[in-house]
């Protein structure tokens, strides 16, 4: 008896206490778990920013479509020049964002007895205007549509590369965005806006 108490009294091993005082430690878990979760954590604040910046730029294009539009079915006629300037004002709208990729076409749409829709006239900023008597640059809903009254639209179309969209290109198989503001407008001097 004298010597089951004798190990009890004697101090453990430094071993015993390494692997009791190891376990018990918990001080370098917060690291370990702060190092495999930081790569999601970077990955979700890029895509945060990424998606901040899409529909920042979203909402740009989209004034971009309203104010040319709008502003082209404020007067009765317009020359060449006028429009040049007015579509080089509108782009500016898109700072501070790169304005090398954005198009935008203003077109002066026709319609006829039956509600078909053709181009009069059209002017263009970085893109091709269209020809007269072509369709317009998208499909107009039918009610808005009256014949023997022209329609101003515009379409705008902007591409962007970000640092994010090309990292997942080939996840998502396209390395920018597209983006396309569309606008519709009926003339405010009358029914035909002409061209000088």
């Amino acid at each position: 008896m004298a010597q089951a108490n004798d190990r009890k009294d004697r101090p453990q091993g430094p071993r015993r206490k390494g692997v009791r005082s190891l376990v018990a430690d918990r001080g370098g878990q917060s690291a370990i778990e702060f190092t495999l979760l930081l790569p999601l954590m970077a990955l979700m604040f890029a895509g945060t920013v990424d998606l901040g910046e899409g529909l920042m730029v979203q909402r740009k294009i989209n004034q971009i479509a309203e104010v040319a539009s709008d502003i082209v079915s404020q007067e009765a006629s317009w020359s060449t020049s006028e429009l040049k300037t007015l579509l080089e004002g509108t782009a500016a709208v898109l700072t501070p964002f790169d304005s090398a990729d954005l198009d935008i076409q203003v077109a002066i749409v026709d319609f006829d007895a039956a509600g078909n829709a053709t181009v009069n006239w059209s002017r263009a900023y970085q893109a091709d205007q269209l020809a007269a008597g072509a369709p317009p640059p998208f499909d107009i809903p039918d009610d808005v549509v009256e014949s023997g009254i022209q329609l101003v639209v515009s379409r705008v179309d902007y591409k962007m590369t970000t640092p994010f969209t090309s990292l997942l290109s080939s996840i998502t198989g396209s390395s920018e965005y597209s983006f396309v503001g569309k606008a519709i407008s009926r003339p405010r001097v009358g029914d035909k806006i002409t061209l000088k």
